[in-house]
């Protein structure tokens, strides 16, 4: 008799830090890199009103991702990014939590922080 997998859509117990490897190149660069300077060096560029920004940290660490692993396309990489547990992990990104759209980089770049020397020199 044939078997037959039926999908399920049950709550599963699961845990992003468990299923990164200690090993994982964007686990090795979390544990040897901190990244709380970009919240400073681009603290000029946000307003103190208005609606919170995108964390800067969180969009250099997708960048950062695009660049390691040779995504041009801001599209594919927020794609791709949808897919990878371990760069969900990197990101600090839950399963539950929004994905910066697309358009959110290429806006940043060209714009706000065109005239920026530390984001001219990463992008």
């Amino acid at each position: 008799m044939m078997g037959q997998h039926d999908r399920s859509e049950l709550f599963y117990y699961f845990r992003l830090e468990d299923q990164v490897p200690d090993t994982h190149l964007l686990r090795l660069i979390d544990k040897h890199i901190s990244f709380a300077f970009v919240r400073e060096k681009l603290k000029e560029s946000h307003s103190d009103t208005g609606r919170p920004s995108i964390d800067p940290e969180l969009l250099l660490r997708i960048l950062l991702i695009g660049y390691l692993y040779g995504i041009t396309s801001e599209r594919k990489l927020v794609e791709e990014l949808r897919m990878h547990l371990a760069w969900r992990w990197f990101t600090g990104l839950g399963f539950d939590q929004e994905i910066p759209h697309q358009s959110t980089f290429s806006k940043n770049r060209h714009g706000r922080f065109s005239g920026i020397e530390a984001i001219r020199g990463a992008v």
